[in-house]
């Protein structure tokens, strides 16, 4: 396969106002091709709730990997089913739903004063019909400041949360300007990088908030970031997007 890289400006996501939250969605099957999906990459919803906003309501899921990134405020998760996955998770905090055989649940902003934004992920699991589970942690500012840290794997490297899929996940926030290179886990995997703020540059390409780029077949990725950048690298499977 031979490599190609995909610059995904954050203007060419699709807005959507809900009322209670705006978010701009980055994969959806109805989106222009090369922005319906990037492997098992199939959703990243970039959404700000307003304050006190109580979400969708109940709502199923089926062989999905639903995956919260909270960036900023809190986030209440309610599960009818299983009162044991309830609970608040903070600012730089990570939640993990295998749907599988089905779930149901809602996620609301647990502030009624700030708002709450949150990127939530989702990938194709790695087969249908797995049983349900979740997971959720709240990240150390030491292990991703000025570096990265893996927060996603199969295998629960390094303390990750396990996802069903074969997919590495890691976050880093920047106080100064930092180089560094990014070694995809095996050869011929595919690196996708999402901004979730400030700006950096990645491959010789400039990204700021919202953008994103997508390398096949990549090598060592380069990365130069400027103070208040934060970004996430997803290390997924060959893929030809």
């Amino acid at each position: 396969m031979l490599q190609q890289i995909f610059f995904h400006p954050a203007g060419t996501r699709e807005f959507k106002d809900f009322g209670f939250m705006q978010a701009h969605l980055s994969f959806k099957p109805h989106l222009p091709e090369g922005r319906r999906r990037f492997g098992p990459l199939i959703t990243i919803d970039d959404g700000t709730l307003t304050p006190g906003a109580t979400g969708f309501g109940l709502h199923p899921h089926r062989d999905v990997e639903v995956v919260t990134f909270l960036v900023s405020g809190q986030v209440n998760h309610v599960d009818p089913n299983v009162p044991d996955h309830d609970g608040v998770l903070e600012a730089k905090g990570i939640q993990v739903i295998t749907a599988g055989t089905g779930i149901v649940h809602n996620e609301m902003n647990a502030s009624t004063t700030e708002p709450m934004r949150a990127m939530q992920i989702w990938f194709e699991p790695r087969a249908k019909g797995l049983a349900p589970a979740y997971s959720r942690k709240a990240l150390e500012a030491a292990e991703y400041t000025d570096r990265l840290q893996l927060v996603l794997s199969s295998d629960g490297t390094d303390g990750s949360l396990i996802v069903e899929q074969d997919v590495r996940l890691s976050y880093g926030q920047f106080s100064e300007v930092m180089s560094l290179t990014y070694r995809p886990s095996a050869h011929g995997r595919s690196l996708y990088v999402f901004m979730v703020e400030g700006a950096a540059e990645v491959a010789d390409q400039a990204l700021g908030q919202g953008d994103a780029l997508g390398v096949t077949d990549a090598g060592d990725l380069l990365l130069n970031a400027k103070p208040g950048a934060e970004l996430l690298i997803f290390d997924l499977p060959p893929t030809s997007n």
